[in-house]
């Protein structure tokens, strides 16, 4: 058996999902859809850093962050 990987347009999704459950039976054993979203990470990521340099998060010392773990 091999594995391919594709990367597929989100306005095209639809149109491959349909392709691929339509496909004669054993020719597609599994697939699954990793939906990673870089530009929604990136936006939380520059919010959290925005909210530190607004002073809107307190600073937390090392020795108090392993003892709250």
């Amino acid at each position: 058996m091999r594995t391919i990987q594709l990367e597929i347009e989100d306005k095209s999704l639809d149109l491959f999902l349909s392709i691929i459950n339509n496909l004669k039976d054993g020719i597609v054993k599994n697939f699954k859809i990793d939906d990673i979203d870089v530009k929604s990470d990136f936006q939380a990521v520059a919010q959290e850093l925005m909210e530190i340099k607004n002073k809107k998060h307190k600073a937390t010392d090392a020795r108090e962050f392993l003892n709250d773990l």
